[in-house]
């Protein structure tokens, strides 16, 4: 592999039906796990697991050692194709180009170094199926947050969900300033600390883009995307405010209380 794909304080390594790539202090553990199974099934054996609060299917377990920011869980994301694709290909990815796991932690060490509050990568490994691939990322768990679709579903106090799409905003400008282009910006991987004061987090990088900070706006893109997301599940600000007024709302600078 590249070194240039691969972050500082991290190493690349082979197992037995692919290819890892991990934080370095990790790495002798995840060999060991990858020698027998998949990161993702090692966690879904894992007596302590809990679902992550609406994140799906991503499990996270108690950390069997410090990782990155030595917090004390791990979440555990296989990757799922999402569109048309889905039908022909499932979960499995074509073996063309850098395996997905590997761009997404070269995003997130990025993104965390233009100051953009995203978990730490702990380790993304690929398994072989000829041609193709599957494969899984683990990152580090942030605690007392909520999705942004959790919060938007319960509040049915107008300033409270304006609030919490104010914070959101925050998160866009962020992004941007930071030339940090989050293609799939949606309201279930932004994170919202229980503490106003704090600010939100996000997941879920494998498909950013990275450009020089202050050469191009993508603002107005991630936005968008974020407002779809929003009407579509239905929250009760969704059914109350139309596109511009959740777009205006985005605009705005939050109240940290």
């Amino acid at each position: 592999m590249a070194t240039s794909l691969v972050p500082k304080g991290y190493v690349s390594c082979q197992h037995p039906n692919g290819e890892f790539m991990s934080w370095e202090g990790a790495a002798g553990h995840i060999a060991s796990i990858l020698e027998k199974t998949t990161l993702y099934d090692w966690a879904k054996s894992q007596e302590d697991r809990v679902a992550l609060s609406g994140r799906g299917l991503v499990p996270s377990v108690r950390a069997p050692l410090p990782g990155p920011e030595a917090r004390s869980r791990w979440a555990v994301r296989h990757y799922l194709r999402g569109g048309r694709i889905t039908t022909h290909l499932g979960d499995l990815y074509l073996g063309i180009g850098k395996p997905r796991p590997f761009w997404e932690i070269k995003a997130i060490e990025t993104a965390r170094a233009r100051g953009i509050r995203t978990p730490a990568a702990v380790c993304g490994a690929t398994y072989s199926f000829g041609a193709t691939y599957r494969c899984d990322l683990i990152t580090e768990t942030i605690p007392d947050v909520r999705t942004l679709t959790e919060l938007l579903l319960e509040q049915n106090d107008l300033i409270q969900s304006l609030n919490s799409l104010a914070r959101a905003g925050d998160l866009i400008r962020s992004l941007d300033n930071a030339g940090v282009y989050h293609v799939d910006l949606n309201a279930n991987n932004i994170l919202l600390p229980q503490k106003l004061g704090e600010s939100a987090w996000v997941v879920d990088f494998d498909r950013a883009r990275m450009t020089a900070p202050g050469s191009t706006s993508l603002a107005s893109k991630m936005k968008c995307r974020l407002v779809r997301s929003i009407l579509k599940i239905r929250a009760p600000i969704g059914r109350e405010c139309g596109k511009s007024e959740l777009w205006k709302a985005l605009s705005a600078t939050s109240k940290h209380q």
